[in-house]
């Protein structure tokens, strides 16, 4: 995968001691945050747009902000056959369209359309399609679970013949563009964004053309927005591996001298409130590997000799039992579920499940 970032301003002095600290154990964090799984503070409001089905702002206390738009629009499925079905005589079958009902098509990848913007950069830039993709595959993604599709996914199914296309826009301010990898910012963005998503209530029934109520108040959460759903959308978190330590929410310091660089996507699992699943796992080029490392005055040590408060990146991947401590730590470790009710909080949830 290529790298989000350029070079970062750091000294090999600055890299080898921040390196040092953060590979110690406990690690000492630059920002002092006392754990390895402690996040940075954020602020979040929802329905901040608007003229669109669902929004929201979430900011970063470094300054980095993002604001989600979606807007859903009825489209006709591609491929649909008709659902006349005549009988002998000539007369239409009765229960066609209950037929038709109970066999509706199964939601497809392409009803999904995620757009990325950052001010000065080009819509068609390497980095920002990288992200994009990144926010949009585990929207996408078949789940563990078997169904074939994502709950987003089949929820866009109006019938047989027609379907609810999505749109994510996705606006990043950030004073230091990419160089921070901003996608745990999006990803919480865009999930509070589809949570805040209304989808209009029909008027249509059955395989009728599609029919939408004037009426918003009627029109629905497209998630189920009750404190008794475990139907939520997937939120993305990096983790950076430094030493033996897998640390999360890493600043621009920690991105700096980290051995790997892993975007963990995780969903929930239908019908169980504490049980998570992995949607996708993505390994991303360090920056350390793109900083010029210190060179010892020819002649004195040995080449590739360590030296200490001489920096020198590591070359490589990681190791597998670290790999798998990251992802256990997201999963059995509490990460994943202490981000979505923090996620909560910003949202007003229904006590009952009407």
């Amino acid at each position: 995968m290529p790298s989000l970032t350029s070079s970062l301003p750091f000294s090999p002095a600055e890299l080898a001691y921040l390196h040092t600290s953060l590979s110690s154990v406990p690690p000492l964090r630059p920002d002092a945050r006392a754990l390895s799984t402690d996040f940075r503070p954020l602020r979040a409001e929802t329905g901040v747009l608007p003229a669109v089905n669902g929004s929201a702002h979430v900011g970063f206390s470094d300054g980095r902000e993002a604001i989600v738009g979606v807007k859903l629009e009825v489209e006709k499925t591609v491929g649909a056959k008709g659902l006349e079905k005549t009988q002998q005589d000539g007369t239409m079958e009765v229960d066609a369209d209950e037929n038709a009902q109970k066999k509706a098509t199964k939601g497809k990848q392409e009803w999904v359309t995620l757009t990325l913007t950052l001010p000065g950069l080009r819509d068609d830039d390497a980095n920002l399609v990288f992200l994009e993709e990144m926010l949009r595959e585990p929207l996408v993604v078949p789940s563990s679970s078997g169904s074939g599709a994502t709950s987003l996914q089949n929820s866009l199914v109006i019938n047989s013949r027609w379907h609810w296309h999505i749109y994510l826009d996705v606006l990043l301010i950030s004073p230091n563009g990419l160089a921070s990898y901003p996608l745990p910012l999006l990803s919480m963005a865009t999930h509070l964004a589809l949570r805040d998503t209304r989808v209009p209530r029909l008027k249509s029934e059955g395989e009728e053309d599609p029919i939408a109520d004037d009426d918003w108040m009627a029109s629905t959460y497209l998630y189920p927005r009750t404190k008794l759903s475990s139907t939520k959308p997937p939120v993305t978190l990096l983790v950076v591996v430094v030493g033996e330590n897998v640390i999360f929410d890493p600043s621009r310091e920690e991105l700096a001298v980290a051995d790997g660089v892993v975007a963990v996507s995780v969903g929930t699992v239908p019908g169980k409130d504490d049980d998570f699943q992995i949607l996708a796992t993505r390994m991303i080029i360090t920056p350390a590997r793109d900083t010029m490392k210190g060179v010892p005055v020819s002649g004195e040590v040995k080449e590739g000799a360590d030296i200490p408060g001489v920096w020198r990146p590591r070359v490589g991947g990681i190791k597998r039992s670290v790999l798998k401590k990251a992802v256990n730590a997201v999963l059995t470790g509490g990460v994943a579920k202490d981000v979505l009710q923090g996620l909560d909080g910003f949202l007003n949830l229904e006590t009952n499940p009407g």
